[in-house]
């Protein structure tokens, strides 16, 4: 858009404003901008032949350690472009080290019409309240994957105490009685929720599990299996192994081969969040399904409703999805 305001001896706003049917503007400056876009193939983009964008952006303000390898969010992305492509909407990804970081890059995308609302989704629990109420003062179109309970918000997620509540009732129903919940040491709402539903179940079904049944470990390998051989050489006793994401149940499955434990006779594991991998195991890996394309699908509708709305007709609304254990050969 500059190139074509150089080349017709007017401002880049001009140029926006031809583009977008607005102001009165003389034809034979309409005419040399016209041209201008001619000399340089110059394209408008949707949104600004619309007015409006068609464009939704999911954002994450984390590390790439803390997602490359988990399926949820390239099942969560493949949900939002499905239902994005049916309607010609675009996506961009935005990746952010810190929440500051991701709230400056989320105003200046909204600000230069590159996007028409976000999604936002793995929001620790420290940055909830910065990023929320940051987008409710600039108005900003977003939804986020995940529940707040101090802001009124659009939001779409599962009921993850419901989730590892089912899932801890299941393993008892197994027949296993001190079951390990392992999970990293990541300040999020979801970590919470979970460890609470863990903890109900246990209590209904009358099983007295310590807190060391709760371990915090490295997400990674070393230290998982590290974690876990600690936690026996101290005496713990575990019957089965609940992960808090899918790629940990490898490095549990890894360890239980290397000290010759039997899956799922001697040890059962179970591990939130599916991927096609869990399938081709040897034993395959029982899950809970957080269904996260469906996730990823339904975020973008509300957003895209949000987006095609006057700010004061929104109304907001929370969406809760389903969840299923798919059982396999690990339980």
């Amino acid at each position: 858009m500059k190139d074509v305001a150089l080349i017709a001896g007017v401002s880049p706003a001009t140029v926006s404003r031809v583009l977008t049917n607005k102001g009165n503007i003389a034809s034979e400056t309409k005419a040399r901008i016209y041209s201008a876009m001619e000399q340089v193939n110059y394209v408008p983009s949707g949104q600004q032949q619309a007015g409006k964008s068609k464009t939704v952006c999911l954002a994450i303000a984390r590390t790439p350690s803390d997602f490359v390898g988990n399926a949820f969010f390239s099942d969560v992305l493949c949900g939002i472009s499905d239902a994005a492509k049916q309607i010609e909407y675009n996506v961009l990804f935005s990746l952010a080290y810190t929440m500051e970081e991701q709230i400056e890059k989320c105003a200046r995308l909204y600000k230069e019409k590159q996007a028409g609302g976000f999604i936002f989704t793995s929001v620790l629990s420290s940055d909830k309240d910065m990023l929320l109420q940051k987008m409710q003062e600039l108005q900003i179109p977003f939804v986020l994957i995940g529940k707040s309970l101090t802001h009124n918000v659009f939001s779409v997620h599962n009921d993850n105490m419901r989730d590892s509540y089912m899932a801890t009732t299941y393993l008892i129903n197994k027949g296993y009685k001190n079951i390990l919940l392992l999970t990293p040491n990541v300040n999020q709402d979801v970590v919470h929720d979970r460890i609470h539903g863990y903890r109900r179940a246990v209590e209904e079904h009358g099983l007295h599990i310590a807190s060391t049944h709760v371990v915090y470990c490295d997400d990674d390998e070393e230290g998982i299996m590290r974690t876990l051989e600690r936690v026996r050489q101290e005496g713990i006793v575990f019957d089965a192994i609940m992960t808090m994401e899918n790629i940990m149940s490898l490095s549990a499955l890894k360890y239980c081969q290397s000290k010759g434990l039997r899956v799922p006779e001697d040890l059962g594991i179970l591990c939130f969040n599916n991927a096609a991998y869990l399938d081709k195991l040897s034993p395959s890996i029982t899950c809970v399904d957080l269904n996260p394309t469906l996730l990823g699908a339904e975020a973008f509708k509300l957003l895209k409703d949000i987006m095609n709305a006057a700010p004061a007709d929104r109304i907001h609304k929370s969406v809760t999805l389903p969840s299923e254990i798919i059982e396999r050969n690990s339980t």
